[in-house]
């Protein structure tokens, strides 16, 4: 029975589901629930699935959590699987017996590649659709707000339009167009407008070419710089985090959420934002000081914010951020359908098996 050894997270947690017999009754339930929405029979899934994986499956799964972890296991693992842990020449010394480094994600800056070819281990990589669909979600709520899409749906009658603020004066169309008959102001245009990425990993990477896409300047902000051939392709510009804010028309929020960045946007990031500008959180609440956020937007400095996460999920009724009309929420559902990430997991085993001997 092969060994995988994989680096835990809630995600990475459906391999032990889908190859290891010994894997709980109460956790496969979990995962059905969980994918329920829409696979409705997750356990035919699985069986399909096992099929189509005969050198995979049954396998012995180990769930790490820490690279120590992961170092005690390596003496006899066939394939490891990480996303954020590094795999360098000390840990590829001790594993004898590994065949696949499958990275679960695109880019692997945590893996040594040239290590791993002159051991003769393979390293695969997967760009993942959950990925994918959250920058598609991260563009829709910057296109929404600049769009002021929460402020004027459904403003197309007279009665609507002067309950909200917009009584009716049409435009004297013997002369001119009629189109905004509802007068609408502040619409905007982002062609050529700044976006600025906090933070550029797996889903960073995916919402900069969107935006270049959209005639965008992109610049961003992470702890260790990209090499420059990666900021000439993605057309990037890199801004120490001060500037990021301060430069910016929109900042989005794509760092992963750990004790060194709860709270990382505060007001002295928020207070430097240009008048009119978006904040976008697609990551984890906890990342933005909500208090700081909520005074500057009583101030009016911020024009919009779009959030996917909230610090409570479901929110309070009275949730303070829920009073502010230019807020726009979603509930936490930026990675879209739940057959992205199960089809990520098909594509990622299947590419695995085709490499095993």
């Amino acid at each position: 029975m092969l060994k995988i050894l994989v680096e835990e997270d809630r995600i990475l947690r459906l391999m032990q589901v889908l190859l290891d017999p010994s894997c709980s009754t109460e956790r496969i339930a979990a995962f059905a629930d969980f994918n329920s929405t829409d696979q409705s029979d997750f356990q035919g899934w699985l069986e399909q699935m096992r099929t189509l994986l005969p050198k995979l499956y049954p396998a012995q799964i180990v769930l790490f959590q820490t690279e120590e972890e992961m170092r005690s296991h390596l003496p006899d693992t066939d394939v490891l699987i990480v996303e954020s842990s590094n795999v360098g020449v000390a840990e590829l010394d001790l594993a004898k017996r590994l065949k696949i480094v499958q990275n679960f994600g695109q880019l692997h800056f945590n893996v040594d590649a040239k290590a791993c070819a002159e051991r003769g281990i393979e390293v695969l990589t997967l760009r993942r659709r959950t990925n994918i669909a959250m920058a598609e979600h991260t563009m829709t709520l910057l296109l929404s707000m600049a769009k002021r899409m929460p402020l004027i749906s459904g403003l197309v009658t007279t009665d609507r339009l002067a309950q909200a603020g917009y009584p009716l004066r049409p435009y004297d169309k013997r002369h001119t167009a009629g189109a905004n008959f509802g007068r609408i102001p502040q619409l905007k245009t982002i062609s050529g407008m700044r976006l600025g990425l906090l933070g550029l990993g797996e889903i960073g990477y995916e919402v900069a070419p969107l935006a270049n896409a959209f005639g965008m300047q992109v610049s961003y902000h992470k702890r260790s710089r990209l090499p420059t051939s990666i900021e000439e392709s993605l057309r990037l510009q890199y801004l120490d985090v001060e500037a990021l804010f301060a430069e910016n028309d929109f900042v989005s929020v794509h760092i992963p959420f750990n004790e060194e960045t709860t709270g990382l946007v505060n007001k002295k990031l928020l207070e430097l934002m240009p008048h009119g500008s978006f904040l976008i959180n697609t990551s984890r609440a906890q990342i933005v000081n909500e208090k700081d956020l909520i005074e500057v937007l009583q101030t009016g400095r911020i024009a919009g914010v779009g959030l996917d996460v909230m610090r409570q999920e479901p929110a309070a009724e009275d949730d303070p951020l829920l009073q502010f009309p230019q807020v726009l929420v979603t509930p936490h559902l930026g990675g879209a359908s739940r057959m992205n990430g199960l089809n990520d997991a098909q594509e990622m085993l299947l590419r695995i098996q085709t490499y095993l001997s």
